[in-house]
């Protein structure tokens, strides 16, 4: 079983390091009350799947795609969100 796990987690990796192109799925928000607020309104969810259509850079905006909205995410925003590679 911890094999197992261990592979589960190995396509694990935050937003902040994707690359245009890449798709994954929400699978966890690390942050306090107001971020993950924040993170809801912006109409993210767990389990939300997302596209990186266009990055600044390691301290620029990242701009995503869920569903039929884009959004543009602050790399320190993007630093707290975790996903699943599709």
């Amino acid at each position: 079983m911890h094999g197992h796990r261990s592979r589960a987690y190995s396509h694990t990796v935050k937003l902040s390091e994707l690359r245009p192109g890449q798709k994954a799925r929400i699978i966890a928000v690390r942050g306090g009350r107001g971020f993950r607020e924040r993170f809801s309104g912006m109409g993210l969810h767990i389990g939300s799947e997302m596209e990186v259509l266009h990055s600044t850079g390691s301290n620029g905006m990242i701009l995503i795609r869920t569903g039929d909205t884009r959004l543009m995410i602050g790399h320190g925003m993007a630093h707290k969100i975790f996903l699943r590679l599709e």
